[in-house]
């Protein structure tokens, strides 16, 4: 569960290590024991009359080495529209608002047993005195820095995201977005400190080496192409990080669920235009009953693996 946290920002010097850590706030997703020279990816169609919409899942951070198929850069090119989870405006937003979420006074030590604390300080006191210290960082802040730890020492980077390969692409054109900055990091920020608490100590308990082969691990089903196998495995490991299954509902709830259906929301103008777009997602928003695939096929769009 913890490793699904993955959301995206960008920035410089130090609001470079804020837009890293939003990468990670902006999440979510998605890691990594096979590099294939060209992933498959979960690429699908939605066509319901004149209107196609091509849907790619995709994962916030990546390796520079692995291009995109060609179809999907063909079908990107052939399309009207390129819609991301943040547009353009709100990702150049999203450093500033990640420093108005630093606490005011030492909330990590009441959010902590003091033993987790004093493993997380022993451990990356160097990094996070980076970023500003640590005793100001909220939990889920502090989490989902620690997981683009583990990312980045998978040897996967937010340089290389999904993201930002398509909008090499793309060129300078516009990108559309499906929710703001503000709605992103609200979606940690808003989970209970009894969750936000679990979840870090869990990630903290956790061997480094386990943590690194469920990113590798995850990333390898994502290069698959799947979105249902992805969505499975989403679903097993909260069994493996001992999560219990309320937690889990609100997590899943706040994480996919209720940005799924503001998604499809958001889409709707775009999907009465009878034009091609091209739509792109955290892979994990794709699978399940209530997953952006099976939202589509409600309305009456017929979906094709790709």
């Amino acid at each position: 569960m913890i490793m699904n946290i993955l959301l995206s920002l960008t920035g410089k010097d130090y609001s470079k290590k804020i837009i890293l850590l939003f990468c990670a706030v902006a999440l979510f997703l998605q890691t990594w024991a096979v590099f294939a020279a060209e992933p498959r990816l979960p690429f699908y169609e939605a066509q319901k009359g004149n209107t196609r919409v091509y849907i790619l899942g995709t994962m916030h951070l990546g390796r520079q080495d692995e291009p995109l198929r060609q179809d999907i850069a063909q079908a990107l090119i052939r399309s009207s529209k390129l819609i991301q989870e943040l547009s353009d405006r709100e990702m150049a937003q999203s450093g500033l608002l990640m420093a108005s979420y630093f606490c005011q006074d030492a909330c990590l030590r009441r959010q902590l047993s003091e033993k987790a604390y004093r493993k997380l300080a022993g451990g990356s006191a160097a990094a996070f005195e980076a970023m500003g210290g640590l005793e100001r960082m909220p939990a889920w802040m502090v989490l989902t820095m620690l997981v683009m730890m583990d990312y980045e020492k998978a040897g996967l980077s937010p340089l290389a995201s999904t993201e930002l390969k398509l909008k090499r692409i793309w060129g300078g054109k516009p990108v559309d977005g499906l929710e703001s900055a503000e709605e992103q990091m609200a979606i940690l920020a808003t989970l209970g400190e009894d969750v936000q608490r679990v979840m870090l100590e869990s990630h903290i308990d956790t061997p480094e080496e386990k943590r690194l082969a469920l990113v590798r691990e995850l990333y390898a089903i994502w290069q698959q192409g799947d979105a249902e196998a992805l969505y499975r495995w989403y679903l097993h490991m909260p069994k493996e990080e001992g999560v219990s299954s309320e937690m889990v509902n609100e997590i899943d709830k706040k994480l996919l669920v209720q940005r799924n259906l503001r998604f499809i929301e958001r889409l709707q103008p775009y999907l009465t235009s009878e034009k091609q777009i091209f739509v792109a997602v955290g892979a994990l928003h794709l699978g399940g009953a209530q997953g952006v695939l099976a939202l589509l096929k409600a309305q009456g769009f017929t979906i094709t693996e790709r």
